[in-house]
C-alpha cells in the first residue's frame, strides 16, 4: 500500500508538470491562431487546476506542505489558477483577449512548478530512506530481542532452581516465625479469644486467662457472649456479631477500638477497651477479639480530668480576682488621686505640698503596678488586639526622644536616635503597642543609666528575618545585666536582683508584658548586656513601607447646602438633637425631631423627607431595625437617602450599615464640615458619602456647644451632661459587672459619650468609647481597666468644665 502511494504521489508530481507544459503549448497556439481553439485552452486550464488542487488539498501531500518552498510554490500556483478562473469561464471574446497574459503569468510559474516536482520528489525519496532505516533497525531489535529471549530463558531455568530453593527456606523461617507468634500470644497482656463464625471460643491466650478468669480448657466451644458479655447486653452482641461477619465495613472491626463494659468468671464486672476482627480459617470464618481492661486507665483519666478541671477553675478564679481586685483597688485608688490633685490647688504651706507630692508619686506608682498586672491578665486572655495605623518613623522615634529627655537629663543623661543605613518614612504597623515598649524599654535604659548615654539605632534589615524587616536597639551605658539574669529577665516578677528591685521600685513585669507586646506584633525581643558596660535590647518588627498618607489635617471651608432641605433627625439624647436643630436650622434647612426608631418609622411614612439622619443606638427599635422597616414603605417613602448618625461607626460595622438599607454615615460630634458636604451629597445624588472613614479627632478649639448655645442653654445642658457623668460614675462604682451587666454599660456610654464631645471632653469621650467596646466584646478584664481610667479622666474633666463646683465641693 505504501509503495502504491508513493507510486501516486510521483506520478501526480510528473503529470502536474505535464499538464503546465499542456496548458503553455495550447496558450501559444491559441495566440498564434487566428481562430483560437478556446474549449481546448479550457479544457487543458481546468485539468492543470485539478492536478494542482490535489497538491494543495490532498491527504498524501500533507506532509510536503510542511516545506516552506513547496507550500510558497503551490500556494503562487493556486493563487494564479484562482485569479484566473474568472476569465477561463466568462464569454469567448474575454478570454481571447486575455490569452496573451495569461501566457505571459504561466511562463513566470515555471520555477514554481519545477520547485514542486523537485522537493516532491526529494521529500519522498527522503520518506523512503527514512523507511528503509527503520526497517533495518526493527530487523536489528528482533535480532536484539530474540538473543534476549534466548538468555532470558536460560535465566529462567536458573531462578528456578533458586527460587525452589528459598521456598524451602520460607517454610522454616514461617516454622520459626509461627513459634515466635505463639510466644508473643502467650505473653502479651492483651486479652485476645479467637472464636467462630457462631461465636464459641476456639482459642485464647494467657492475658485472656488473666483478665477474665477462665482457662481454655473450660470455655472452649462455649459462646464468647454468654461468657464476657454481660446478660443485659447479649442481644446487642450477638446481633453486631452479626453484622460482622457481613460484607461492609463494621465500626467495630479493625484498628478502631470501642469501650464496652465486660464481665469476669466471677461476676464481677470490668471495663474494657475492645477491637473485633473477622478472619478466615481452614474451613470457616474466624473473629478475633482484642480487649483489654482499661480499669488503671479510667482511673488515671478522672483524676487527670479532676486535675485539669482544678487548673481551668484556678485560672478562673484568678482572672476573677485580677479583675475584682484590680476594681477594688482602684477605684478607691482614683478617688484618692483625685482628691490629692483638688486638695494640691488649695492654700497650702510648704511641708504640706510636700507630703502631697510624695502621696501623688507613691499612688501613681501604685496604679502603674496595677496596670501593669491588668495587662499581664489581658495578654494571656488573648483579648489584647493589634490595630495598623500609617505614621512617619523618624517623627515617631523622635517624639520618644523628646518626651524622655527630661527624665533622662535628670540622670545627667543624653539620648538620642539615628538610623544606620538607609531609612523608612511612612510605615504601617500598631503604633501604640509600639510606643508602650519602647518607652518601657527607653525607661528601663534611663533608670540604670547615670551620667552616660542612651542611643536608639534603627536599621532595616537585609535579608528579613522571617516577616521582620526593621531592627530597633535601645543601647545604654548603665549598669549592665549578668548572663545569668539575661536569661530570665523577660519573665514575669523576675527582676536583676533585690538591690535593683529596691532602687527601681519595680515590680518585674515590664519586660514581661514587652515580650508579650512584641509576640502579638509577630516580631521577636531579646538583649545582649556586659555587666559594668551597658546593654542593648534589641526588637526585630514586621514593618510595612507606606507612601505618604494625604493630609488629612487640612479641613477645606465647606459651604452650605446649595437650597434648603427638609430633614428629619433620629435622636433620642436630647442634647445632641437640640444642637442638630441648631447647626441644620443655621444653614436654613427646616428639621423635624424624633426620640426613638417607631415613631421615626411612623413619621417616615406619612411625611416625604429630602434626607433622614439615623442614630443607631435608639430605645425600643434601633436606627438599623427603623432604616429596615422604612424601606419596606410605599414609594416614594422608601427612596428618602438615610446617613446613620453615631458615635462609633468602625469600619467593619460599614458594610452593615449598608445591608441594612443605609446610604451613608456621619459623626458625632457634629462637624459642620461634614455635615454640609453629607447634605450636599444628597442634593448632588452622589452618595454614598464616605466608605468607612474613620471618627474625626477633636482638636483644641472652643466645644461645638459653647459655639451653638447661648449662656443659659450652654448652662443648663452642661449641667445635665455633668450629672448624667455622676450617675455613671456612680453607677461604676459599685461592682457594675454584676449590677449593671455589658449592654446596659455599653448602651449608657454611648449615649453620654456624643455629648460629652460636644463639651469638648475629648479625653473622657475616647475612654467612654473604649470601655464601651469592652463592654460589647464582653471582655470583663478590659471593661475593669477601663472603668478605673474613665474615674480619673472624670475626676480631672468635671474640674475643667465646672470648676466653681469642685471649688464648693473642696470646701465643704
Amino acid at each position: 500500500m505504501r509503495s502504491a502511494d508513493t507510486d501516486t504521489v510521483q506520478w501526480t508530481l510528473s503529470q502536474v508538470e505535464i499538464e503546465y507544459l499542456d496548458f503553455l503549448l495550447t496558450l501559444e497556439r491559441a495566440r498564434s491562431s487566428g481562430t483560437p481553439d478556446l474549449s481546448a485552452v479550457r479544457k487543458d486550464f481546468d485539468i492543470l487546476y485539478s492536478r494542482v488542487g490535489i497538491l494543495y488539498k490532498g491527504r498524501l501531500f500533507a506532509p510536503t506542505r510542511e516545506i516552506d518552498k513547496f507550500l510558497i510554490s503551490v500556494t503562487e500556483v493556486r493563487d494564479f489558477l484562482d485569479r484566473s478562473t474568472t476569465v477561463i469561464d466568462g464569454p469567448d471574446a474575454i478570454l481571447q483577449a486575455a490569452i496573451p497574459d495569461l501566457l505571459t503569468q504561466a511562463n513566470a510559474l515555471r520555477p514554481q512548478i519545477r520547485s514542486l516536482f523537485i522537493q516532491g520528489l526529494g521529500h519522498f525519496a527522503r520518506q523512503s530512506d527514512e523507511q528503509r532505516s527503520r526497517v533495518f533497525a526493527t530487523l536489528t531489535e528482533l535480532a536484539i530481542i530474540s538473543v534476549t529471549i534466548l538468555v532470558a530463558l536460560g535465566a529462567l531455568s536458573f531462578y528456578s532452581m533458586f527460587a525452589n530453593a528459598q521456598t524451602q527456606e520460607r517454610g522454616r523461617a514461617l516454622a520459626r516465625t509461627n513459634a515466635h507468634m505463639q510466644t508473643i500470644l502467650s505473653t502479651t497482656r492483651e486479652a485476645i479469644i479467637v472464636a467462630d463464625a457462631k461465636g464459641k471460643v476456639v482459642d485464647l491466650n494467657t492475658a485472656s486467662e488473666t483478665t477474665f478468669g477462665y482457662t481454655l480448657e473450660a470455655v472452649k466451644g462455649q459462646s464468647i457472649g454468654d461468657l464476657i458479655v454481660p446478660p443485659e447486653l447479649r442481644d446487642v452482641h450477638r446481633a453486631g456479631l452479626a453484622r460482622l461477619l457481613r460484607p461492609g465495613k463494621n465500626r467495630l472491626a479493625g484498628t478502631e477500638r470501642v469501650r464496652r463494659e465486660a464481665i469476669r468468671a466471677d461476676g464481677e464486672r470490668i471495663p474494657i477497651e475492645l477491637a473485633l476482627q473477622p478472619a478466615k480459617g481452614e474451613d470457616d470464618d474466624l473473629i478475633i477479639v482484642f480487649a483489654r481492661d482499661i480499669s488503671h486507665q479510667l482511673d488515671a483519666e478522672t483524676q487527670l480530668r479532676k486535675a485539669r478541671d482544678q487548673a481551668l477553675a484556678g485560672e478562673k478564679a484568678k482572672a476573677n480576682f485580677l479583675a475584682v481586685m484590680s476594681h477594688e483597688i482602684r477605684t478607691p485608688l482614683n478617688g484618692l488621686l483625685g482628691n490629692l490633685t483638688l486638695v494640691s490647688k488649695t492654700r497650702l504651706d510648704a511641708d504640706q505640698r510636700v507630703f502631697i507630692q510624695n502621696m501623688e508619686i507613691s499612688g501613681r506608682q501604685l496604679m502603674h503596678h496595677v496596670n501593669s498586672i491588668l495587662d499581664i491578665a489581658k495578654f494571656e486572655s488573648g483579648k489584647t488586639a493589634v490595630a495598623h495605623s500609617i505614621f512617619h518613623l523618624g517623627q515617631f522615634l523622635q517624639e520618644i526622644v523628646d518626651s524622655q529627655s527630661g527624665h533622662a537629663g535628670h540622670n545627667q543623661t543624653t539620648i538620642e536616635w539615628e538610623w544606620l543605613g538607609p531609612g523608612l518614612a511612612w510605615v504601617k504597623a500598631d503604633r501604640t503597642i509600639l510606643e508602650q515598649v519602647l518607652l518601657n524599654l527607653v525607661g528601663n535604659a534611663i533608670k540604670f543609666t547615670h551620667a552616660g548615654r542612651i542611643r536608639i539605632e534603627v536599621e532595616r534589615l537585609t535579608p528579613n528575618d522571617g516577616d521582620c524587616t526593621v531592627e530597633l536597639r535601645i543601647i545604654d551605658s548603665g549598669i549592665g545585666i549578668s548572663q545569668a539574669d539575661q536569661a530570665r529577665i523577660f519573665e514575669d516578677f523576675e527582676t536583676c536582683d533585690s538591690t535593683f528591685t529596691r532602687d527601681s521600685s519595680g515590680t518585674g513585669l515590664g519586660l514581661g508584658i514587652a515580650r508579650r507586646m512584641v509576640q502579638r506584633l509577630g516580631g521577636k525581643i531579646g538583649v545582649e548586656s556586659t555587666p559594668g558596660e551597658g546593654s542593648v535590647f534589641w526588637l526585630r518588627l514586621p514593618f510595612l513601607s507606606v507612601v505618604e498618607p494625604p493630609d488629612t489635617y487640612k479641613e477645606e471651608k465647606v459651604k452650605a447646602a446649595e437650597r434648603s432641605l427638609s430633614i428629619l433627625v433620629a435622636e433620642d439624647v436630647e442634647t445632641n438633637a437640640f444642637v442638630a436643630r441648631k447647626l441644620l436650622e443655621r444653614d436654613g434647612h427646616k428639621v423635624t425631631i424624633t426620640a426613638d426608631g417607631l415613631s421615626t418609622v411612623a413619621r417616615a411614612r406619612v411625611e416625604l423627607f429630602d434626607v433622614i439622619l439615623m442614630d443607631i443606638s435608639m430605645p425600643g427599635m434601633d436606627g438599623l431595625q427603623a432604616t429596615q422597616e422604612i424601606r419596606k414603605a410605599p414609594a416614594p417613602f422608601c427612596d428618602v437617602p438615610i446617613l446613620a448618625f453615631s458615635a462609633n461607626v468602625l469600619p467593619q460595622q460599614t458594610d452593615h450599615f449598608r445591608a441594612s438599607g443605609m446610604d451613608g454615615f456621619i459623626g458625632k460630634p457634629l462637624q459642620l464640615p461634614e455635615l454640609r458636604r453629607a447634605l450636599q451629597a444628597v442634593l448632588d445624588k452622589s452618595l454614598p458619602v464616605n466608605a468607612g472613614k474613620a471618627e474625626s479627632p477633636l482638636d483644641d478649639s472652643p466645644p461645638m456647644a459653647q459655639d451653638i448655645l447661648d449662656q443659659p442653654e450652654y448652662d443648663s445642658f452642661l449641667g445635665r451632661f455633668l450629672a448624667e457623668g455622676d450617675a455613671l460614675l456612680d453607677e461604676l462604682a459599685t461592682d457594675p459587672l454584676v449590677t449593671m451587666g455589658f449592654d446596659s454599660i455599653a448602651s449608657k456610654c454611648h449615649r453620654i459619650r456624643s455629648t460629652a464631645s460636644l463639651f469638648g471632653a475629648a479625653d473622657f469621650a475616647a475612654k467612654l468609647g473604649k470601655l464601651e467596646i469592652a463592654a460589647r466584646n464582653s471582655d470583663a478584664a478590659a471593661s475593669v481597666m477601663e472603668i478605673a481610667k474613665l474615674s480619673e479622666v472624670w475626676t480631672s474633666i468635671r474640674a475643667t468644665l465646672d470648676p466653681n463646683r469642685i471649688a464648693a465641693s473642696v470646701a465643704e
